[in-house]
């Protein structure tokens, strides 16, 4: 059956007006789950309830697979433990993060917290913290440049005049001669964002090296980690806030 309403077990159209002692069903469609082929993998939940869940993702994993549909993914893990506890849904993914970016990630359960969610995105806020090349010099500041994507790249990102408006705000939180450490806000959600304002400014992310950063010996990939995630609840509007550390190898490092 595809959606449907009924009142006093009669089906009845979304616009039927209702009355007091009125018992209301309401029937969901049925979701499509898509090509993405369900796997085991360990699924690091910080939080979850019937609605929403928070993981906290590690590096070197995508939140989908990109080409083949059997590559592992935080999407194929999700949807082997849906199977496995016969929930009929889909990965909703709200927040997503790069490949080898770490750190919380929102996922909806099911397709009404999705869209409740997507349809506020300016309710959900993340904060970055990320190893950068060099010496960083400013204290903190913002990166207002648009951001488009390469022209010889399906993949890559630069800034250019004809981008999309993209705005970072940084703030330096510890610096040294060979890497600094710097925490952001995004204002606005462009892929790549961090990566190629850091890297147009002179300081690519270390282990970044799509964007002309320097390979970090056991690091996969650019040393970038959503350390903060807030968002208001769907259903019950609660503030829900979640913080999480950054890889232990950041230490050897910075």
């Amino acid at each position: 059956m595809d959606g449907a309403v009924f009142v006093n077990g009669s089906q009845e159209e979304m616009w039927r007006p209702l009355e007091t002692g009125d018992a209301v069903v309401i029937v969901f469609p049925k979701e499509e789950k898509g090509s993405i082929f369900p796997q085991q993998g360990a699924l690091p939940v910080v939080f979850e309830d019937d609605d929403v869940m928070v993981l906290d993702k590690p590096s070197g994993i995508p939140v989908v697979p990109p080409f083949d549909q059997k590559e592992p993914s935080i999407a194929s893990y999700l949807l082997f433990e849906y199977e496995k506890r016969g929930y009929p849904c889909t990965a909703h993914i709200v927040t997503r993060l790069d490949r080898d970016t770490s750190g919380l990630m929102l996922i909806a359960k099911h397709a009404y917290s999705h869209s409740l969610l997507t349809k506020r995105l300016d309710l959900i806020s993340r904060q970055y913290i990320a190893i950068v090349e060099g010496e960083f010099q400013e204290k903190e500041g913002l990166i207002d440049e648009p951001i488009g994507r390469a022209e010889d790249s399906i993949i890559q990102r630069m800034v250019s005049p004809e981008g999309k408006p993209s705005q970072t705000q940084f703030y330096l939180i510890k610096q040294g001669e060979d890497y600094s450490r710097v925490r952001f806000k995004l204002l606005t959600g462009r892929t790549h964002q961090i990566r190629v304002h850091m890297a147009h400014r002179g300081y690519p992310l270390a282990g970044d090296k799509l964007y002309g950063g320097n390979i970090v010996a056991g690091m996969d990939g650019q040393a970038l980690h959503c350390e903060q995630l807030h968002f208001i609840h769907p259903w019950t509007k609660k503030k829900m806030t979640f913080t999480s550390e950054p890889p232990k190898l950041w230490e050897d490092i910075l």
